[in-house]
């Protein structure tokens, strides 16, 4: 059993989205035996009219040490009521960066285990086109991000669901959700999407092809996800090859105590949705927390 020495980091603001990604993120820095960073990052606005101007750095610095503070008490209060259910004070610390917050978090993804963000919303204009820290975040970490939605209780998880692909990420993203579904105690379904365009031949040569389409998909991922097992011989697994588009294939799979767990390249969170990006959709409309598997090189 792997331990995450390099941690886990969560991103706070004060907002209620925030509080439930840092329970989220206390919850699995205990499953993974994790130290525990809560990051406060502020920036100081040169722009007129825009929020905060005119204030200055040490009271926008102080604004953010009294936002990570009052996570830490948070966490106190969780650790009296239900001890052991968040990281003991000791692997705890706390943080504040002079930086926008998706770029501190992206930074610390460099070096840390996984970076959990909260998502708020996507009633906003800005949210929808340009993209919120939780997008932004998951679209151009270095390294594995949590996406956790604003009504998500830190609870047991039921179900890790792997999304993966017949590419070199599969056996990075198996990794993860291997590991994930071991601490969690939960079974683990890996689903393959065959997308519509795939099935809708009339032919029977093209019924032939989707059938050999759909075989070779089933034995390579089954070797694959073999070949973990063989590592995470506790986990109950299972691999179904479900027609449809990705993105829709995985929601429809999602319930609020599920983890996600998609693979992910790096771009600009603008560049997803103009592409179509799956890990993109996901963090936006998922009822559960999506891990977006970068991997680290």
């Amino acid at each position: 059993m792997n331990v995450w020495r390099r941690g886990v980091v969560v991103g706070v603001d004060g907002s209620d989205a925030g509080y439930r990604a840092l329970d989220w993120a206390a919850t699995e820095a205990v499953r993974h035996d994790a130290r525990l960073t809560v990051l406060g990052a502020y920036v100081v606005p040169v722009t007129p009219g825009s929020v905060g101007y005119g204030v200055g750095p040490d009271d926008l610095r102080a604004q953010a040490e009294d936002v990570v503070g009052g996570a830490l008490r948070r966490l106190a209060a969780t650790r009296t009521r239900w001890p052991g259910s968040v990281p003991d004070p000791e692997d705890v610390d706390g943080d504040v960066v002079r930086s926008s917050a998706a770029a501190a978090l992206v930074q610390r993804s460099c070096t840390s285990d996984l970076v959990v963000v909260g998502r708020r919303g996507l009633s906003t204009f800005d949210r929808v086109v340009l993209g919120s820290v939780s997008s932004a975040v998951s679209a151009m970490a270095a390294g594995a991000v949590a996406v956790v939605p604003g009504d998500v209780e830190a609870e047991p998880v039921w179900r890790v669901v792997a999304g993966v692909g017949r590419d070199d990420r599969a056996g990075h993203v198996l990794g993860l959700a291997f590991e994930e579904a071991e601490r969690s105690g939960a079974p683990l379904v890996v689903v393959h999407a065959l997308e519509q365009e795939r099935v809708a031949g009339l032919t029977a040569d093209e019924l032939a092809w989707v059938q050999r389409y759909r075989d070779d998909v089933t034995t390579g991922l089954r070797e694959e996800a073999e070949r973990w097992s063989e590592k995470f011989p506790r986990v109950r697994w299972s691999l179904e090859v479900r027609p449809g588009p990705a993105a829709d294939v995985l929601l429809r799979a999602a319930d609020p105590r599920t983890v996600l767990v998609v693979g992910g390249r790096r771009h600009t969170p603008l560049a997803g949705r103009i592409l179509g990006s799956v890990p993109d959709r996901l963090v936006r409309h998922a009822p559960c927390p999506v891990i977006v598997a970068h991997e680290q090189h």
